[in-house]
């Protein structure tokens, strides 16, 4: 039985739909992540040693200095702009 135009349409939308969802999820997760970076700088900041963080998060030291360092050019860049 051929396909009809309804039958196309929903397919489509339903596509659409996926689509539009998955972005959403994405973007949920990067700011997720941008949030997490952003309590472990401020965890090292207040003190905690960086192998603590590493320990909670799971996270491997590199990727924990990476955030972490990123997080402080950002801060420093928004501090020169003000």
């Amino acid at each position: 039985m051929p396909a009809t135009e309804d039958t196309h349409a929903a397919l489509r939308k339903a596509l659409r739909a996926k689509t539009s969802a998955k972005v959403a999820a994405e973007k949920r997760a990067d700011e997720a992540r941008a949030a997490l970076a952003i309590v472990m700088a401020d965890a090292i900041q207040a003190g905690m040693r960086q192998g603590e963080v590493v320990q909670l998060t799971g996270y491997t030291r590199e990727h924990v200095r990476r955030l972490v360092r990123e997080v402080e050019e950002q801060r420093a860049k928004a501090a020169a702009e003000s």
